[in-house]
């Protein structure tokens, strides 16, 4: 088990979901794929510098979590299908 860090960019745009119910959801998708989440953290809304995909902002959203190297690829294979999820990114931490 390896520690990762994931940055996800909500797109909430015509969405009627609030942000808690998105980062719920998130985790539990993670969880199903074998990720333990030790903290989750919204950081807010943030402009873009410029826009992407017609957004100009999103909701970003941390996720410090420990897994197995294979289970990023099916975590993010799994998240990519979520249309309110604009953007994804994972960091290996320590």
């Amino acid at each position: 088990m390896r520690n990762y860090e994931a940055l996800i960019v909500f797109n909430m745009k015509g969405t009627e979901s609030t942000v808690d119910e998105l980062i719920s959801t998130v985790a539990a998708a993670m969880k199903e794929e074998g990720a333990e989440i030790s903290a989750t953290e919204n950081v807010g809304r943030r402009e873009f510098a410029y826009e992407s995909n017609h957004i100009s902002a999103g909701q970003y959203v941390t996720y410090q979590f420990t897994a197995e190297p294979s289970a990023i690829k099916a975590i993010r294979e799994r998240l990519r299908l979520n249309n309110q999820i604009h953007l994804q990114y994972y960091k290996l931490v320590g």
